[in-house]
């Protein structure tokens, strides 16, 4: 069981958002920005795991125009689902 696949869908836009900030945050800073969220080193290599598997999938992040595109697939995302539940209502006090 323990070579079992799994299968996830994400939209393009999504995997072009979760490829950008899983290079950052893993390769680019060695997990160190998350390092107290991880219990485990099982857990960064799962998201390298992730990250490889987006960079075989993706062109985008290769495009010259990269940052335009990501932030019109940041801007598509956030569109869609709205926004995250600590800014969906802001209280009285901001």
């Amino acid at each position: 069981m323990a070579d079992d696949l799994v299968t996830l869908s994400i939209s393009r836009d999504e995997a072009v958002v979760l490829q950008e900030w899983l290079a950052r945050v893993v390769d680019d800073e060695n997990a160190e920005g998350i390092a107290d969220t991880l219990e485990d080193d099982a857990e960064v290599w799962a998201l390298d795991a992730v990250l490889i598997v987006l960079e075989q999938a993706l062109e985008e992040p290769l495009d010259p125009n990269f940052e335009k595109i990501l932030k019109g697939a940041r801007k598509r995302v956030r569109d869609k689902a709205g926004p995250w539940p600590w800014d969906a209502n802001p209280t009285e006090d901001a």
